[in-house]
């Protein structure tokens, strides 16, 4: 009987539900599509590094899944309080006719199953046919080969969709029934009759607040244009809780002020409906500066998050593809001693043979001059202001490496390019770092261009005229300073690091993949300590690109989207109760002489405003936050910012115009359906 009853209530009440309803569904839909990544590699042709990269990148979704779970499960269980507030009254009229709290939960609990059931099936459904997208995403980030394409159903993904939109509903089960216990029948009958209560009402207390919220906000983003972001300590941490205690105090103060405000410029204020409208947001904004200030702040998340996660891709191709010169590199550390690395004799032992993989190769030793300490103080000492923050705060200490001219030149040979000729006392400088740091390379061409020189030993060295940038190793490209020096300068020094690079002989690519093979199969075999030798492949590094461009990527798209579909579903149930609280005032202003046009014009500028307000707040905090970001970033890149912001404002107009402009049609239905009938229908 409970059943059917509930059947015939989601059937009645479909216009109250549906948003309710494409809310769930599409949580379902976006949490299956993010957890079925790991089914994905099924249909790729990859290699066993991409596979463990796509293992850690699944590993990362669960976790994050789990910090959505609970995200969803806050929103659906907010949701459902909303469908039960607005519905005291028809709950109330139950218990009059003898049906008792027990009954009225299971009648609940009953409709939860069914919207939750049904939600279910239709997320796992689209989220299904929506995963293979992101399959061609994800092979196109991998470059992998999509020959074996075939459909895709992720059974741990619908699994674990299941189980944790299972016991969420479990949870909005056991909320509701707790819910109607603690009801008493008179609140229930007289729902429509309370007044919310505002806490703040004196407008020189909300004038105070909203200048010391201002003054915070202030001072927030000038620290943190002034620091960066690119560490996380105390300092960032103090910064980010400036900002949100801002936040909090502008939504808190905004009530009283911004009615008074208002009421001040009369002709504005009495135009209309501007009035009642102006009083129903000061009330709603009141009794929902909490929700709001965390809307505000999920959405300021959003955009970051979205504007500049994505753009870091950019900046990670431009530096990848300094870093992978050669076919394949090995390093082993020195030993003290000013004898090379017998990596050759080394890697033997292991079972691999140099000289099966490479057509040629360079082996050099780096050195570390031995008479005195040559740290990078002595040149970036002379240009410390143009210097990127890291290096000008903890770059100054680190030893400077040699490298001889003639292994210089070998490994130009070996790249098909041009050497350099040195004189007796002079030395080049070399930065594969400053490649992709515009910052350093600037500052280390303007010390060349000052023509400084460099005292070692006594001698005074003049540097070559120009700033060498060419990497040395796949896999390096970490290296902020190193000298060239003639042979005879290095000779004798403490051998800290030898290096091979080479090229692949035969079909370059195919003998490219058995190295990388082997070298998995060896590193599965032995300790990385035992081995001794570090050796990558431009596969490898090529993979571990892609594994970083997945996670930004996804983590950016899964968080972002799960941050703006909560931010803008609360705000509508927030207006949707509203609406349906408000009902009986409508139907006055309708008896007063307002017609329907004139009404529905007064609910569109007040979903409008209340959809506009922390949208508003955090284009702000975003605009100095992805001014920050692309500050930071400049360090490794550049990045596309307005391709990206032009994105992610397409995408909050689609997520977040939906929801506003199916609020408003919602509202109007409840308020015209309360007006024209003039009583309540259950």
């Amino acid at each position: 009987m409970y059943f059917k009853l509930s059947l015939k209530n989601v059937k009645k009440s479909f216009n109250d539900y549906t948003l309710y309803f494409l809310t769930l569904a599409f949580g379902v839909c976006i949490f299956y599509i993010f957890n079925s990544i790991e089914a994905q590699k099924a249909m790729m042709s990859i290699s066993e590094s991409t596979a463990e990269i796509m293992k850690t990148v699944t590993k990362l979704m669960e976790m994050i899944s789990v910090f959505v779970a609970v995200i969803l499960g806050f929103l659906i269980v907010y949701a459902n309080n909303f469908l039960i507030r607005k519905r005291k009254k028809e709950i109330g009229i139950y218990m009059t006719l003898g049906m008792g709290k027990g009954k009225v939960a299971k009648l609940l609990v009953a409709e939860t199953f069914i919207i939750g059931v049904l939600s279910l099936g239709v997320g796992l459904l689209a989220g299904i046919f929506l995963s293979q997208g992101l399959s061609v995403i994800t092979a196109k980030l991998f470059e992998a080969d999509m020959t074996k394409y075939q459909f895709i159903f992720s059974y741990s993904a619908f699994l674990k969709t299941t189980a944790y939109f299972g016991i969420i509903f479990i949870v909005v089960m056991a909320a509701s029934t707790i819910s109607i216990s603690r009801y008493k029948l008179i609140d229930l009958i007289n729902a429509e009759k309370k007044n919310e209560k505002q806490r703040i009402k004196n407008p020189i207390v909300t004038a105070l607040l909203f200048t010391l919220s201002v003054a915070c906000l202030a001072v927030a983003y000038a620290l943190v244009l002034k620091n960066g972001i690119t560490r996380f300590d105390n300092r960032l941490l103090f910064e980010v809780i400036l900002g949100s205690i801002g936040t909090f105090l502008f939504f808190a103060s905004l009530s009283g002020f911004f009615l008074k405000i208002l009421q001040s410029n009369r002709k504005l204020y009495l135009k209309g409906l501007n009035m009642f409208i102006l009083r129903q947001i000061n009330s709603r904004i009141n009794t929902a500066h909490v929700s709001m200030s965390f809307i505000c702040l999920m959405l300021f998340f959003t955009i970051g998050i979205l504007s500049t996660g994505l753009g870091i891709n950019k900046a990670l191709n431009e530096s990848y593809k300094y870093t992978v010169p050669f076919d394949a590199s090995f390093m082993m550390i020195g030993n003290g001693s000013t004898q090379e690395g017998n990596i050759e004799e080394k890697l033997k032992q292991y079972g691999i043979n140099i000289d099966d993989y490479a057509q040629n190769y360079v082996k050099f030793p780096l050195y570390q001059y031995s008479k005195e300490s040559l740290t990078n103080a002595i040149v970036f000492k002379k240009v410390g202001k143009m210097l990127p923050d890291d290096l000008r705060q903890f770059g100054m200490g680190n030893q400077i490496k040699l490298m001889r001219l003639s292994d210089y030149n070998d490994l130009m040979k070996l790249q098909g390019k041009e050497g350099i000729n040195l004189s007796g006392n002079q030395i080049a400088l070399h930065s594969e770092y400053a490649a992709y740091t515009p910052d350093l390379k600037r500052a280390l061409s303007k010390f060349i261009e000052m023509k400084y020189t460099v005292k070692i030993s006594g001698i005074d060295y003049t540097v070559y005229p120009k700033l060498i940038t060419d990497a040395v190793m796949t896999g390096g490209g970490n290296i902020a300073l190193l000298f060239i020096v003639p042979d005879k300068m290095a000779s004798g020094n403490t051998v800290i690091e030898t290096i091979i690079s080479l090229n692949c002989k035969g079909d370059r690519k195919a003998t490219e993949r058995k190295l990388e093979s082997d070298l998995y199969v060896v590193s599965k075999k032995y300790d990385r300590r035992e081995f001794g030798v570090s050796g990558a492949t431009r596969g490898m590094i090529k993979d571990l690109a892609a594994g970083s461009k997945a996670i930004i990527s996804f983590v950016g798209i899964y968080l972002g989207i799960i941050f703006l579909l909560t931010s803008a579903a609360i705000l509508a149930l927030q207006q949707l109760s509203e609406a349906a609280d408000n009902r009986s005032r409508y139907s006055i202003l309708r008896k007063v002489g307002a017609d329907d046009g004139l009404i529905n014009s007064a609910l569109f500028k007040q979903i409008a405003i209340y959809f506009m307000m922390p949208l508003s707040l955090a284009c702000i905090h975003s605009i100095v936050g992805i001014k920050v970001a692309n500050d930071a970033i400049s360090d490794v890149g550049s990045m596309n910012v307005l391709g990206n912001i032009i994105m992610t404002a397409v995408l909050i107009i689609i997520v977040y115009g939906s929801y506003f402009l199916a609020t408003y049609f919602s509202s109007r239905s409840i308020i015209l359906k309360g007006g024209q009938n003039g009583r309540e229908e259950y």
